[in-house]
C-alpha cells in the first residue's frame, strides 16, 4: 500500500499528523488514563468503545473493529484511496509532495488546479447573484419549494443573469482567462474571440467532488411554460465527467449510515438532507453508469434505488440493478405510492414516513417480480408459462441458494405447479456450468472446510502478533532470527509484512507500531490494531515474541502432522522410497511432540 510516493515522505507525513488532533476534528475525544475515547464514527453506538493509543499513534474501534494509524483514519473518516488520504494529510501538515515525473504530468496538475478556482470563483459570483435583485424569482422558486437559507447555502445554490456574457465579464474582471473558462465548460467560444456564458437565467447547482472542489454545474430553468431544456450541465472537461460523478456524495459519503440512497434529481437530494436523510444521493441522469455504480459500492454496504414510477424510470431502474447486482452489490428498491419523487412525498407525508419507506423498500427479485406482473397477462395459461421463465431467469442468477429455494416455493404454491418444475426451469436458465447441484455442491464444500478455516485463522493471529511485538519492540527480533523467517508466515499478506520488517530488522532499522501501519491495507489494520490494543501488552516482549514463534512452528507441525496422516493412509499408492522417508518425517515429529 502506498507505493506511489516512498516510504520516508509517508512516514514525514504521519509523523506531521498527530492522530489525537486529527480525529478530533471529527470525534469528540475525552481522555481516561494514558487513552482517548469517544463515540466511534463508523459505526453507530451509545457507548464509547472508539480509542486513540497517542504514544503508539494508532486508534481501534474495540465495537467495530476498524483500527490503524492516522492515514488508516482519513481515509475511512473521509472514504477516500490512500494516495488521497496522503495528499489530504499532506496539505494538512504543509509537506510538498512530489506531483508528477514529467512535464506532462505537472501540466495536468497545474490544469486542474486552474480549473477548480475558476469553478469556485464562478460559483461564488452564482450564490451572489442568487442573493441580488436579479436572482429574485430565483430564490423566491426555491424558498417556495420548501429550502431553506442554510440549505441554500450548504449546497451553495446559485443563479445565472439572464444577460449572455454575465459571466464572461464578471470573470475576466476578476483575472480570470477566457480560454480557461471555456475549458472549464462555463463559456462558449464564438467568433472572433467571443465567448459567451453557458448557462443563462437558471438556478445553480454546483457539482464537488469527494475532497470538496467543485467541478462542475448544473443549472434549472424555473419558468414552466418553455420551450428551453429543463436542465443544462456542464459538458466533459479535465475535471468533470458526469459519468463518473454522483451528486452530494461528498456529503452523504460521510453519513455513518451503511446505506446510500439514490435518487434522479438535484432538488430530490437537497430536500432529502435537509429533512435529516442524509445518505441520499442523486445519478446526475436517468440511470446509473457503470462509474457510477463502482462509486456506490465503494461507498456503501447497501444501495437503495429510487427512480421514477414511469416507463423510462423502470426501464432506468431495471439497468442500474442488474450492473449493480452483478458489481455484488446488495440492492433493494423504493417505490414511493401514487408515482410521487421523494421531495413531493416528503412535503406530504413528512421525512418519518419516508425513513419507513427506505426500511420497507423491495429486494430486487420482488421489485423484478412486480414488474414483471404489470407486463405480463397470467391469467392464461400462456401468460403463466411466459411470466414463470422470465421470473425463473432472474432467479437463475441469485448466489444464495436459500433465497433462491424460498422464491422457488412461492412461486411454485403461486401458480399451483411443483417445485421440481420450479427448479427445472431455474436450472435450464442457469448459465452452463453453475447449475443448482453445483451451488449446493460448493456450499456443502464450504461447511466441510470450518475446522481448516478455523486452523487458518490461529495461525494468522500468531503471525500479527508475533509481528506486533517485533514493532513494539524492535530489541525482541534478536530472540527470534534465525528462529522463524517469512517463509514460515502461511497468510500471504502477513508473509509480505513479514519480509519487510524482518529486513529492516536485520539492517538495524526501527520500525515502530504506526510505522507499521503505513504498510498495511485498511482490510487488515484492524486487525492488527486490535491485537495491539488488546493482546500485545507485556512485561517482557523479548520472552513473547519466543514464545509466539514456537506456537507458530507447532501450529506448522500439528498441520504437517495431520497431512502425513492423510497421505499415510493411502499407502498403496506410495513407492517403497516414499514411505519410508514419510514414516521417518512422521517419527520425528512424534518424537518433537514427546518432547514438548
Amino acid at each position: 500500500m502506498g507505493n506511489f510516493y516512498n516510504d520516508d515522505l509517508i512516514e514525514e507525513i504521519r509523523v506531521g499528523n498527530d492522530i489525537v488532533s486529527v480525529v478530533s476534528e471529527y470525534v469528540k475525544l475525552e481522555r481516561k488514563g494514558k487513552n482517548y475515547f469517544g463515540l466511534c464514527p463508523f459505526h453507530r453506538e451509545k457507548t464509547p468503545s472508539f480509542s486513540i493509543e497517542p504514544l503508539k499513534q494508532i486508534f481501534y474501534c474495540f465495537g467495530c473493529g476498524k483500527g490503524g494509524n492516522v492515514i488508516h483514519f482519513t481515509m475511512a473518516a473521509e472514504n477516500i484511496e490512500f494516495t488521497e488520504a496522503i495528499k489530504f494529510l499532506a496539505e494538512r501538515s504543509g509537506v510538498t509532495l512530489p506531483e508528477g515525473d514529467g512535464s506532462g504530468e505537472l501540466e495536468k496538475a497545474r490544469l486542474r488546479k486552474e480549473l477548480f478556482e475558476v469553478n469556485k470563483t464562478a460559483a461564488r459570483y452564482f450564490y451572489e447573484n442568487l442573493n441580488s435583485e436579479a436572482g429574485h424569482a430565483a430564490k423566491k422558486y426555491l424558498i417556495e419549494r420548501g429550502l431553506k437559507e442554510n440549505t441554500l447555502r450548504r449546497f451553495g445554490l446559485g443563479f445565472s443573469a439572464e444577460s449572455s456574457d454575465s459571466l464572461c465579464k464578471y470573470m475576466e474582471a476578476h483575472g480570470s482567462n477566457m480560454d480557461m473558462l471555456a475549458k472549464s465548460g462555463l463559456a462558449i467560444a464564438g467568433k472572433n474571440h467571443m465567448f459567451y456564458d453557458r448557462f443563462k437565467g437558471r438556478v445553480m447547482f454546483p457539482i464537488f467532488d469527494l475532497r470538496g472542489n467543485i467541478t462542475g454545474f448544473g443549472g434549472r430553468i424555473i419558468e414552466a411554460n418553455t420551450s428551453l431544456p429543463k436542465y443544462v450541465n456542464s459538458p466533459e472537461t479535465p475535471v468533470y465527467s458526469k459519468s463518473r460523478s454522483l451528486y452530494a456524495l461528498n456529503l452523504a459519503k460521510n453519513s455513518g449510515i451503511g446505506t446510500l440512497l439514490v435518487v434522479e434529481g438535484y432538488m430530490d437530494v437537497i430536500s432529502l438532507h435537509q429533512n435529516g436523510i442524509i445518505n441520499s444521493v442523486a445519478s446526475l441522469g436517468t440511470s446509473l453508469t457503470e462509474g457510477q455504480a463502482r462509486l456506490l459500492k465503494k461507498y456503501s454496504e447497501e444501495i437503495v434505488i429510487s427512480f421514477d414510477s414511469d416507463a423510462a424510470g423502470q426501464s432506468a431502474a431495471m439497468r442500474s440493478l442488474d450492473m449493480l447486482d452483478e458489481m455484488g452489490c446488495r440492492v433493494r428498491v423504493l417505490r414511493i405510492p401514487e408515482g410521487k419523487d421523494p421531495d413531493d412525498y416528503i412535503k406530504k407525508k413528512g421525512p418519518a414516513a419516508f425513513r419507513k419507506l427506505i426500511e420497507t423498500a423491495q429486494p430486487v427479485v420482488e421489485y423484478k417480480t412486480a414488474i414483471l406482473k404489470q407486463e405480463i397477462d397470467t391469467g392464461s395459461t400462456e401468460g403463466k408459462i411466459k411470466f414463470i421463465s422470465r421470473l425463473a431467469e432472474i432467479l437463475s442468477k441469485l448466489d444464495s441458494r436459500v433465497e433462491m429455494e424460498m422464491y422457488a416455493r412461492k412461486i411454485a404454491r403461486d401458480y399451483g405447479i411443483s417445485e421440481e418444475s420450479v427448479y427445472g426451469e431455474i436450472t435450464r436458465k442457469t448459465k452452463p456450468g453453475t447449475s443448482t447441484r453445483t451451488i449446493k455442491s460448493r456450499e456443502s464444500a464450504s461447511v466441510i472446510k470450518i475446522t481448516d478455516n478455523e486452523a487458518n485463522k490461529r495461525l494468522k493471529q500468531y503471525e500479527i502478533k508475533l509481528l506486533s511485538v517485533l514493532c513494539t519492540d524492535n530489541a525482541a527480533y534478536n530472540d527470534i532470527k534465525g528462529k522463524i523467517t517469512p517463509m514460515d508466515f502461511t497468510n500471504g499478506s502477513n508473509r509480505k509484512i513479514a519480509e519487510i520488517i524482518f529486513e529492516r530488522l536485520d539492517n538495524n532499522i526501527e520500525i515502530a507500531p504506526a510505522e507499521l501501519f503505513n504498510i498495511l491495507d485498511p482490510d487488515i489494520a484492524g486487525d492488527y490494531a486490535g491485537i495491539i490494543e488488546k493482546d500485545c501488552i507485556y512485561d517482557d516482549y523479548r520472552k513473547a515474541a519466543a514464545d509466539i514463534a514456537v506456537k507458530i512452528k507447532s501450529e506448522h507441525m500439528e498441520r504437517r502432522h495431520v497431512e502425513l496422516m492423510e497421505t499415510l493412509n493411502g499407502k498403496e499408492k506410495l513407492t517403497p522410497e516414499d514411505l519410508k522417508r514419510l514414516l521417518g518425517e512422521l517419527d520425528g515429529i512424534l518424537h518433537q511432540k514427546r518432547k514438548k
